[in-house]
């Protein structure tokens, strides 16, 4: 059966047949992802990445504005997503990105899943079976295996292994560019157990390790703010001198005022030198990038 017959089987369809794998069924308010067996774990799959080059192996995403349409219906309308394996022919490219992929088949199951972000990507949590996972390693535990495949010596692995895990060298800088001391650069709380050294840009996109440990290109905050920034649903856009929060139209305002969150709110960035703060501004234009996305 081909992908447009299954899909109909099912009631589904789209508008970009031919390289589209996201469907849509608005009768049953269900919209339905393919799961590239590359990006998925046991407990997740990689199905909308907002960079364009990491949901399907090649260098370009096809079909990308349709199918975040498919997902803001899963965040905003209600809709349930499911999941069907895709199965890559790891033969039908180079391995250098030139190529187009071709699928080897997929299979015909249907699954329910979750959508959650992570690290501003979106992914189809549940359970998905070991024959069609073959990511065996993601976000954390992938860039640390990065680290100690990169010609770096012990000590400077053990540094940045350190950092990426929010800890040593790299939150010492963000404090150091800061200048505020070990606090909430939003709320100035000084709970140093609640607060987190997070990348501006993501650690997996940082082209160089001065990138990564660049204090310039990280916050502290709040664990709960950390979170929302982390998830391109909270960000910092610059008026004049001060930098401003900004909040995503689908949270709720009054929730996140009882956790001292709102629009508005002034980064405390006084004690930031200028040089640090060019590069912020930088660091700041990718993340704003993503968030508006998004929207």
């Amino acid at each position: 059966m081909s992908r447009k017959k299954f899909m109909e089987a099912h009631g589904a369809s789209n508008n970009n047949d031919r390289n589209g794998w996201g469907f849509v069924n608005h009768k049953e308010k269900v919209v339905i992802f393919g799961a590239w067996d590359v990006n998925t774990q046991l407990d997740r799959s990689l199905i909308l990445a907002m960079d364009g080059e990491k949901i399907e192996p090649s260098r370009k995403q096809n079909a990308f504005g349709e199918s975040l349409e498919y997902i803001k219906l899963v965040e905003n309308e209600g809709y349930q997503l499911q999941t069907f394996p895709v199965i890559l022919d790891t033969d039908s490219d180079d391995g250098q990105g030139t190529g187009r992929v071709k699928v080897k088949t997929y299979v015909e199951e249907i699954s329910d899943m979750k959508l959650e972000i992570i690290n501003g990507d979106y992914y189809a949590v549940g359970k998905h079976k070991a024959e069609y996972a073959t990511k065996p390693l993601s976000g954390l535990a992938d860039d640390v295996m990065g680290i100690f495949d990169s010609e770096v010596d012990k000590n400077g692995r053990q540094s940045l292994i350190m950092s990426r895990v929010g800890q040593g060298r790299f939150r010492r800088n963000v404090i150091d560019v800061w200048g505020n001391g070990e606090c909430c650069a939003l709320t100035l709380t000084s709970v140093k157990e609640i607060l987190v050294a997070s990348h501006i840009v993501p650690w997996s996109v940082c082209e160089t390790n001065e990138q990564r440990l660049d204090g310039s290109n990280g916050i502290l905050l709040c664990a709960h703010i950390d979170k929302l920034f982390d998830c391109h649903m909270l960000t910092f856009e610059k008026h004049g001198r001060n930098y401003l929060t900004r909040l995503s139209p689908t949270l709720d305002k009054n929730t996140l005022r009882g956790l001292g969150v709102e629009a508005g709110l002034t980064l405390c960035i006084d004690q930031m030198k200028p040089k640090f703060q060019n590069r912020f501004d930088d660091y700041l234009k990718y993340h704003n990038g993503i968030f508006n996305r998004k929207l």
